[in-house]
């Protein structure tokens, strides 16, 4: 669309307001064009344009690199929507159930747009949304659901990238574990060396349950990625309250994997009543007994020390807003240790509802380190008083755990199969379905009086019996004929055998007799029929003389 016109504006950033009092908003390229011009200085401008719109192509070509994605991406998108919508499109013309020649390249675009969504979540934590104008949340929104969409379209090759993708976050894990014994650790917030994960790495592993189910006993991408999250709390050191912060999340995402299958983390509910205990009164004694090694010396973190004297500095009016971020910005306010403090006892809460009252009454056992924990945490210590809201969540914390960790009933020790019950060990009676051949009727039947169908039943059962008593017959006559057949045959060849067996000796005799005439020397003379051509000249054979042989 295009306009003519001739008139006065008048500039207020990228948005011109004419005279007039329309509104007309200029891509950031069009804006620079104007604000470089000569009369950038003055309030009113005498501009003659044309102004146009260019929709957004619908096609796109396959990026196979995150560069090149980014650079496709940034030249018509002016917006984040626009950028949704690239991707969205990009998958919707080169989908695999369009053509399955797009397998490959569409499998190079899913590990492109995890890469992606690692991209903005670590952008998050440095400079957090981004305002109006780049809307990280909404572009993780977005991903998410072209993830899913993508994985419907070809489970076998997103269980595949995923799978290669939770390999490398693993290979990651471990050359960081390995260089905590040759690197000083810091704090990530200063740009120093941290054995955590980036928070881009945990949000796409908060968007693995939303695409693949976690509910399965065994599962190809969620039972590996729940083992990677329990290798993370257990083995990974804390220093920083950047590590704790990163690990509630880790403990809140292997609840929610869990929830639904009700499978009890161990490394979660240990990490817990670990960050618990850096709210004692006494905290070098609490972290002593601590059920998580790493947890064990953090008494000598001066970041992880002062939390529980950072509480009491919290006034009540502010303490409302205390919520747990993975932006960098959050997690170095004072805020940030009123934030853990209340995330752990929710994520404690939510742990007695979905895995308390058990079957076998074990929560006291399954919970007993959150609840020694528990105990740790008093308003004795008057230096540091706990903020209402963080008394009035232990409280309601400790109200949940009476709830469902306060059976004293004795019970069997935990066994990993139940015993079989009754049910089980019976053996299943079916029952055969009889039916009553006389009150069978079949369609033709059908308006017949009872002795005419009686007598068409008793027709047609004869049939069938006739039928089956010539079917046996047929296969008895051909079983009778194949087995005469075979003895025959076995005779003849016996005969034939020994029949060939005669005729053999009778030629090796012959043979024998004309080699020793044709040897001469009076061991045999005669042989062949000379002899009696010889004997039939003489006549001595009864034969006439001169006659014929």
């Amino acid at each position: 669309m295009h306009f003519n016109f001739l008139c006065v504006y008048v500039t207020f950033g990228p948005t011109l307001q004419c005279l007039h009092g329309h509104n007309i908003s200029f891509s950031s390229g069009v804006y620079r064009s104007l604000t470089y011009s000569p009369f950038r200085h003055h309030s009113l401008t005498l501009l003659s344009a044309h102004l146009f719109w260019e929709a957004i192509p619908f096609v796109f070509k396959v990026p196979a690199t995150p560069d090149a994605h980014h650079n496709l991406i940034a030249s018509p998108a002016s917006t984040v929507s626009d950028a949704s919508l690239i991707i969205q499109r990009i998958h919707a013309t080169n989908g695999v159930r369009l053509n399955h020649k797009n397998k490959e390249k569409m499998q190079n675009f899913y590990d492109v747009v995890l890469r992606r969504f690692v991209a903005v979540g670590d952008a998050i934590f440095v400079s957090g949304n981004g305002g109006p104008e780049l809307e990280r949340y909404e572009q993780l929104n977005s991903l998410t659901k072209t993830l899913y969409a993508m994985s419907q379209d070809s489970p076998e090759c997103a269980g595949a990238i995923w799978g290669r993708r939770l390999g490398i976050f693993q290979k990651a894990l471990s050359k960081r574990l390995r260089d905590v014994e040759v690197t000083l650790l810091g704090d990530a917030c200063e740009d120093e060396f941290t054995a955590w994960p980036s928070a881009g790495m945990l949000l796409l592993m908060r968007a693995l349950p939303h695409i693949f189910p976690s509910t399965d006993k065994r599962h190809a991408v969620v039972a590996p990625a729940l083992l990677l999250l329990g290798q993370i709390l257990a083995q990974t050191p804390i220093k920083t309250r950047y590590d704790v912060v990163m690990g509630l999340f880790c403990t809140g995402l292997m609840i929610e994997y869990t929830k639904g299958a009700k499978r009890l983390p161990p490394e979660a509910t240990a990490f817990l009543a670990g960050v618990l205990r850096l709210f004692a009164d006494d905290e070098e004694l609490a972290l002593a007994s601590s059920p998580l090694p790493s947890l064990g010396n953090a008494f000598k973190c001066p970041q992880l020390t002062g939390l529980r004297d950072v509480l009491g500095k919290i006034s009540e009016s502010s303490a409302e807003s205390a919520r747990l971020s993975l932006e960098r910005e959050s997690i170095q306010s004072d805020m940030i240790a009123l934030a853990i403090l209340n995330s752990a006892l929710i994520l404690s809460q939510q742990a007695f509802r979905i895995f308390g009252k058990s079957d076998e009454g074990c929560e006291r056992e399954i919970f007993g380190e959150i609840l020694t924990s528990l105990l740790f945490i008093t308003s004795k210590r008057k230096e540091s008083p706990l903020p209402q809201s963080a008394k009035s969540c232990l409280a309601e914390t400790a109200r949940v755990a009476s709830g469902t960790c306060a059976s004293d009933s004795p019970r069997q020790p935990l066994q990993r199969r139940k015993a079989a019950s009754v049910k089980d060990l019976a053996i299943k009676t079916l029952a055969p379905r009889m039916e009553d051949p006389s009150r069978y009727k079949m369609s033709k039947d059908k308006g017949k009086s009872q002795l005419q169908a009686e007598h068409d039943r008793y027709r047609r059962e004869y049939k069938r019996e006739h039928k089956a008593a010539m079917r046996e017959l047929r296969l008895d006559g051909a079983f009778i004929e194949s087995e005469r057949r075979k003895a025959k045959g076995k005779a003849d060849d016996t005969a034939r055998e020994k029949r060939h067996k005669n005729f053999a000796w009778l030629e090796q005799e012959q043979a024998t007799m004309n080699q020793q005439v044709r040897l001469g020397g009076g061991l045999l003379s005669g042989g062949g029929i000379g002899a009696a051509k010889a004997k039939a000249k003489s006549g001595k054979m009864g034969v006439k003389k001169g006659g014929k042989f």
